[in-house]
């Protein structure tokens, strides 16, 4: 294939925004579209070589894996095998035996469906994990196991029909899928193969003309609207766009205008074929590789206010790492290597990988204390920050756990009280319940507490990545509720902003949303107002930008102490639709006063006491805390 050095301009178009954007600079809060650029650029590319080797009946699958192999894996294992010690030495237990995980996910090609598994409560903030990039990596590999066996099948069968319908499918799906489940949009391949696809439909429209005759006019035109809807997409998309799905058809299709018509001697493929852009585009593929490591390697064991001020140090570093690794690693083994060293070379790494993996979760699996940063965490932070970092005994213990329908339910406050309250909720109920077993001791009352991790309050509520919540859950707690005798009060709790917004929600297999909300919520008061029971509302607190517990262990490191805090504007717009909520039951309470200020809500009040242990879970002091306001303001 005849080398076109604007295409390697366009791969620096796709990696600087997405290193811009994973460095927090606002200028490119779209920066995330730079992967779809890639993939379109990747499906051209891998569909030129094999389209070229049918028709002269000289492809070979094995040699296809081959120059796959020789292309991705020497730099990817290079990556793993730096990160594993800054690792070990850097991370936190629970974030180490993330990684572990995330190593043995990339070693199988199966990083993508590893973080879109990731959706947990205490899972580590993305921008913090070492390997998250490498989904975009797991979703071309398994495109390039399918896309060769297609072809060969499709060749001689109007293939550019059978691709633009399987694109048409794909996007299709991908745009309904966002209502659904969002993370398996973002993640998995049958959701992203439409842009792979529409890479590969333009390399056969080269084919059949590949010296398309037009006005160079028009050519320059349509390349620079391409180029122009890669630029504004970048500059205007932003953490809330809806994407991908439709939104990422500009930048998608402005490639392709690209691609197509960025023609020699036109101004695009002037601006594209500029030295610099040509030296970055070849080493993009080790700048993508090395910079999320860098990033979060560096913000883990230096704290997210360190790396503000060495964001632009750590993308130069990035490089420095990509141009190194190009000539000593991705060129030799692209050009020089033979297929004996390239195998024995990928399996010492992949052994290397996966062993020292191994041996980190077992090392953390025996307890913290043998993991260097935890070890640095108890010389130098307070026991109870150690404690939530840990999670170990931040919840009151609850019963022998969920049952077989996710439900956990434990007594708490006084057990000979005549009258008694339940509390009833997700996991912000659960972190409640230390507070609510004191306050209600104290009052002489005893109360019933029906936890159900991962899944708001909700009738008919179910999270497709927690199997027990199914949409069943919360219609059994109400029932088991209602058939308690000495209750008065039912004080209920969850994430509803969730189960409004979250796209891993589904109510009546519906997609979450105020309505369906309001109207189970109102159900759910009907049925226990029925069993004479009044509901008290507790709102929702404040969700911090980050684990507030890791956020002040890294960055004591580094001696930065200021704490996390959220604007009452931006608490507001996060909790106005369920406020909008609180004529419903017969006590509302909100929580703004026990969490906020007249400006913000510190995650470490004026007395120094951490209000979350990680960005929505109160600790056990706040607990305490909330429970008092709790009880004050229902007049329980």
């Amino acid at each position: 294939m005849k080398y076109r050095p604007e295409i390697d301009g366009l791969r620096a178009f796709a990696v600087v925004p997405v290193i811009l954007y994973h460095a927090g600079f606002p200028a490119f809060s779209g920066g995330y579209v730079g992967v779809d650029v890639f993939f379109v650029i990747s499906g051209f590319l891998i569909t030129t070589i094999i389209a070229d080797q049918i028709s002269q009946g000289q492809f070979s699958l094995m040699r296809f894996y081959e120059r796959r192999a020789r292309r991705i894996l020497p730099v990817l294992f290079t990556v793993i095998l730096a990160s594993l010690p800054f690792a070990w030495f850097w991370l936190m237990p629970r974030d180490l035996e993330t990684y572990t995980y995330s190593v043995l996910a990339v070693a199988t090609f199966t990083s993508n469906l590893f973080f879109f598994s990731e959706t947990g409560y205490f899972e580590t903030a993305a921008e913090l994990q070492p390997m998250l990039h490498t989904w975009s990596l797991a979703v071309e590999e398994q495109y390039y196991i399918v896309f060769p066996l297609l072809m060969m099948l499709i060749w001689h069968r109007a293939p550019g029909v059978i691709l633009s319908a399987l694109l048409v499918i794909s996007l299709l799906a991908a745009e309904w899928a966002l209502d659904v489940d969002p993370a398996a949009v973002f993640f998995l391949l049958p959701t992203r193969a439409w842009e792979l696809l529409m890479g590969a439909l333009a390399a056969l429209y080269l084919r059949r003309a590949v010296n398309p005759s037009g006005n160079a006019l028009v050519f320059d035109g349509l390349s620079a609207l391409g180029l122009g809807l890669v630029v504004m997409t970048v500059v205007f998309y932003d953490d809330t766009t809806r994407f991908p799905g439709i939104a990422a058809v500009p930048p998608t299709v402005g490639t392709v205008l690209m691609i197509l018509f960025a023609r020699p001697g036109g101004v695009v493929h002037r601006a594209l074929s500029l030295r610099p852009l040509v030296w970055i585009g070849l080493i993009s593929y080790g700048a993508y590789l090395w910079h999320q490591p860098v990033f979060s390697l560096f913000q883990h064991r230096f704290g997210s206010v360190a790396f503000t001020t060495y964001a632009v140090p750590l993308i130069g570093l990035s490089f420095a790492l990509a141009f190194a690794s190009f000539h000593s690693i991705e060129q030799p083994f692209r050009k020089g290597a033979s297929v004996r060293t390239l195998i024995w070379a990928m399996f010492g790494s992949v052994t290397v990988a996966v062993g020292a993996a191994v041996v980190m979760f077992i090392q953390v699996d025996k307890g913290s204390d043998n993991v260097p940063s935890y070890q640095w965490a108890v010389a130098n932070a307070d026991a109870n920050l150690i404690r939530y970092i840990e999670r170990r005994d931040v919840f009151m213990p609850c019963g022998d756990g969920a049952d077989d329908a996710g439900i956990q339910r434990c007594d708490f406050g006084d057990p000979a009280a005549a009258r008694s309250v339940v509390l009833w909720g997700d996991s912000l109920a659960l972190a409640l319940l230390s507070g609510m077993d004191e306050v209600a001791r104290a009052a002489g009352i005893g109360g019933v507490a029906f936890i159900a991790n991962g899944c708001p309050p909700v009738l008919g509520l179910s999270n497709t990545h927690v199997q027990t919540c199914n949409g069943d859950t919360h219609d059994q707690i109400v029932e088991r509720i209602a058939g308690l005798s000495s209750v008065t009060d039912v004080v209920v709790t969850g994430n509803l902003h969730g189960a409004i917004h979250a796209g891993n929600v589904k109510i009546d297999g519906q997609g979450g949303s105020y309505a369906l909300v309001r109207d189970k919520l109102s159900m759910a008061m009907s049925r226990l107002k029925s069993a004479g029971m009044r509901l008290v509302l507790l709102e929702q607190g404040p969700t911090f930008p980050e684990d507030v517990s890791s956020y002040l262990i890294q960055n004591m490191r580094h001696g930065h102490f200021e704490p996390l805090t959220v604007d009452i504007q931006q608490l507001n717009a996060f909790l106005k639709e369920v406020r909008n909520l609180a004529d419903l039951p017969d006590v509302y309470v909100t929580t703004q006063d026990v969490f906020c200020d007249a400006q913000t809500c510190p995650s470490v009040d004026a007395d120094g006491q951490i209000v979350m242990f990680d960005r929505t879970h109160v600790t056990q002091a706040y607990a305490t805390k909330l429970a008092k306001h709790v009880f004050d303001r229902a007049g329980l």
